[in-house]
C-alpha cells in the first residue's frame, strides 16, 4: 500500500535530481545529434549523457543501452528515494509490458524472454519464473487478475490486441489506485491525464477504423477526467473530439479531429505526448518535493524515446527535418 507523500522528505533527492538533469538530453544536444554527419558522430553526444561507449551501436545494441540506462536510473534512485512506493508506481508499466511478453510467448510457444524488462517492480528473471509456476502471490492482485483474463481472452479469441487492451486498462487502474493512496495531486493529475490521452488516441483510431460503441466499451479506460460515456456519446453523435477533450488536450483533440478526416497521425500522436510532457515540466516551478522526482523520471522516459527516434532515424538515413518532426518536446 502506498503512503502519503510529504514534500518535507524530499530536499536532498530533489537537489540530487536537479544536478542529474544537467546531463540529460536536451533540445541543444538533440539538435547536435540530428546534425551529425554519421550515426557514430551522433551517438557520441549520448556518451556525454552517461550512456557509456556507444561506438559499436546498432539497432539491437541501442535497445540494450536504453534498457540498461533505464534500469540504472531506477536502481540509482532506489537508494535515495524516501518513499519506494513512488518508484513502484512508475515501474508499473514495465510489469504490464512483461505480462504481455509472457502471455504472447506462451500462446505462440516461443521463448521471448529477451524482450523482458528489468525496470519493473519484479525482475525479469523473477517475473518469468513465477509466471510459469503460476504463482500469482508474487504479483499485485490487479496485475494477477488482468494476466489471467488476458490469457483466457487470447486463448478464446486468438486476438492479441484484446489481450493488450485488458492489460493496458488494468495498468491505468492500478496507476490511479496507487496514485490516490499517495494523496499527491500532481501524481493523481498525471495519471488522469495519461488515461485521457490514451482514450483520445483510441477514439481517433476507432473512428478511422469505423469501430462502434461495443469496441470502445472494451478498450477505453476508466479513471480519466473525461468519462468513457462522454467519449462514446461523442463518437456516436459524430461530435468533434475537441468538444469533449478540452484543457491540456484541446490541441491534441483538434489534431485528432483532423486525423480522422485524413490528417497526420504523426502530428496527432506527437501533440498527445507533448501535452503530457508539458504537464510534467510544470514541476520545474517546484523547489523540492516528490514532484521534482516524478518530473525527472518522466523526463528520462522522454529522453529514451528521443534517443530511439534520432538514432534509428540516422540509421535509416531519414532527412533531418523528418527526425525533428517526430521528436517530442523537451
Amino acid at each position: 500500500m502506498a503512503k502519503k507523500l510529504k514534500s518535507i522528505d524530499y530536499p536532498y533527492i530533489s537537489a540530487y535530481v536537479r544536478a542529474k538533469e544537467n546531463k540529460m538530453l536536451n533540445s541543444e544536444r538533440a539538435e547536435r545529434m540530428i546534425n551529425a554527419k554519421s550515426v557514430k558522430d551522433a551517438v557520441k553526444v549520448l556518451e556525454e549523457c552517461g550512456y557509456g561507449d556507444m561506438s559499436d551501436v546498432n539497432a539491437s545494441r541501442l535497445n540494450e543501452k536504453i534498457s540498461k540506462k533505464r534500469a540504472d536510473v531506477m536502481k540509482d534512485l532506489a537508494f535515495l528515494v524516501p518513499d519506494k512506493e513512488i518508484l513502484d508506481i512508475f515501474r508499473l508499466k514495465y510489469d504490464y509490458h512483461n505480462a504481455k511478453v509472457m502471455i504472447k510467448s506462451e500462446a505462440m510457444k516461443t521463448d521471448q524472454t529477451d524482450l523482458l524488462s528489468d525496470a519493473g517492480r519484479y525482475s525479469a528473471e523473477n517475473f518469468s519464473r513465477e509466471y510459469y509456476r503460476e504463482n500469482s502471490a508474487l504479483f499485485s492482485k490487479i496485475l494477477s487478475d488482468a494476466m489471467a483474463e488476458a490469457k483466457d481472452t487470447l486463448a478464446r479469441t486468438s486476438d492479441p490486441q484484446l489481450a493488450d487492451f485488458i492489460l493496458d486498462n488494468a495498468y491505468y487502474r492500478e496507476f490511479v489506485h496507487l496514485s490516490e493512496e499517495t494523496e499527491n495531486d500532481f501524481l493523481i493529475g498525471y495519471g488522469r491525464l495519461m488515461i485521457d490521452s490514451s482514450n483520445l488516441r483510441t477514439a481517433v483510431r476507432a473512428i478511422r477504423m469505423k469501430k462502434g460503441p461495443e469496441f470502445l466499451k472494451n478498450t477505453l479506460a476508466n479513471g480519466g477526467k473525461v468519462s468513457v460515456r462522454s467519449v462514446i456519446n461523442a463518437i456516436s453523435s459524430k461530435t468533434p473530439l475537441s468538444s469533449v477533450f478540452t484543457g491540456q488536450l484541446k490541441k491534441s483533440a483538434e489534431a485528432g479531429d483532423e486525423a480522422v478526416s485524413g490528417g497526420s497521425l504523426t502530428v496527432f500522436e506527437k501533440l498527445c505526448d507533448d501535452a503530457l510532457n508539458s504537464y510534467v515540466r510544470s514541476a520545474r516551478l517546484v523547489g523540492f518535493g516528490p514532484e521534482v522526482l516524478m518530473a525527472y523520471i518522466c523526463g528520462m522516459e522522454n529522453e529514451f524515446s528521443a534517443v530511439r527516434i534520432i538514432v534509428t532515424g540516422k540509421m535509416a538515413n531519414l532527412a533531418d527535418e523528418t527526425i525533428r518532426e517526430r521528436l517530442r518536446s523537451f
